[in-house]
């Protein structure tokens, strides 16, 4: 079986940066979605405000793990990529694809600046607090994050993956 006939470990070590991208992307796509219907019309977003507090605080706490999980193999894994076969990927032209990869998966921590001020916003708002509003802020830094790194790393990862492999 280490022969590669059933199970490739080089093969797996190429996609893994793909696939965790890919649910990094999914998940940013997912909170966007359906954090945004609570505000979706004037109606929804006075029934939603009460609850919008104890919601965004579970909801944040819970998945923060997931996408630092996620971002975490995303960067590890294509960092590891330029370490295996390095001459390999640059003969096939696809070592800068993982590096870029690498950085843009990263980089999603760069935005945290953005994010955290409105995270700890929500998760602090007292009862007069429009926090439709502070909500709306969050999906808007969300949004300028999930279409800049996080689809950056799925679209270069996706380019090394899938040149390195010729599919």
């Amino acid at each position: 079986m280490a022969s590669g006939q059933f199970f490739d470990p080089l093969v797996a070590l190429r996609v893994a940066p793909l696939v965790s991208s890919t649910c990094t992307l999914l998940f940013a796509w997912d909170q966007h979605f359906f954090l945004s219907l609570f505000n979706d019309t004037s109606e929804l977003r006075k029934k939603s405000a009460p609850m919008l507090k104890p919601y965004f605080n579970t909801f944040f706490s819970r998945g923060v793990f997931f996408v630092l999980g996620f971002i975490a193999v995303s960067t590890s894994t294509g960092i590891s990529n330029l370490y295996s076969q390095p001459a390999a990927l640059k003969s096939q032209g696809t070592y800068w694809w993982y590096a870029a990869g690498a950085a843009l998966s990263a980089g999603h921590l760069l935005y945290v600046p953005a994010v955290a001020p409105h995270v700890k916003a929500l998760a602090e708002a007292e009862d007069d607090d429009d926090v439709n509003g502070i909500l709306d802020e969050w999906l808007k830094a969300n949004w300028l994050r999930m279409v800049t790194v996080d689809l950056g790393a799925w679209l270069a990862f996706g380019v090394g993956a899938l040149s390195t492999l010729r599919v």
